[in-house]
């Protein structure tokens, strides 16, 4: 008679957790990808708004000088969120009287990180916008 001889393993299951990792890891970066980049579009979002109010605050006082409102809102953005002087656009009431709104819209392509999503978008890029309304107080 043959005997089977069985040795058991002082640490059952090593390769059932190594399996697991393999095959959690994936999605657990995806989803850190994913959280990182919503925090960029986040921060992005938020240096476009307070670009685009410095503009709107300029554009109140000075709503005739164009160039002066884009540049105002290129200044206003920051280092990590450039922001060109053909991305800022004016919208004008009907017409220019003191009390009016006058609207400083900033757009931006924020370029996303994450494959999958990327790969849902055209060209990897979401376009972000700000904006901000404030009304006319001086005609200069």
């Amino acid at each position: 008679m043959m005997q089977k001889i069985h040795k058991k393993s002082k640490h059952p299951g090593r390769g059932q957790s190594l399996v697991e990792v393999a095959l959690v890891l994936p999605i657990i970066i995806m989803i850190m990808l994913g959280l990182l980049d919503f925090g960029r579009a986040f921060f992005t979002l938020v240096a476009l708004h307070d670009a685009a109010d410095e503009g709107a605050s300029y554009a109140a006082i000075r709503p005739n000088d164009v160039a002066g409102i884009q540049q105002r809102t290129v200044e206003a953005s920051t280092h990590l969120v450039t922001v060109e002087a053909s991305d800022v656009s004016v919208v004008y009431p009907s017409s220019l009287v003191v009390g009016q709104p006058i609207t400083v819209t900033v757009d931006f392509f924020f370029d996303i990180y994450t494959p999958f999503v990327q790969s849902l978008l055209p060209n990897g890029e979401l376009t972000l916008q700000g904006s901000a309304t404030h009304p006319i107080i001086s005609l200069n």
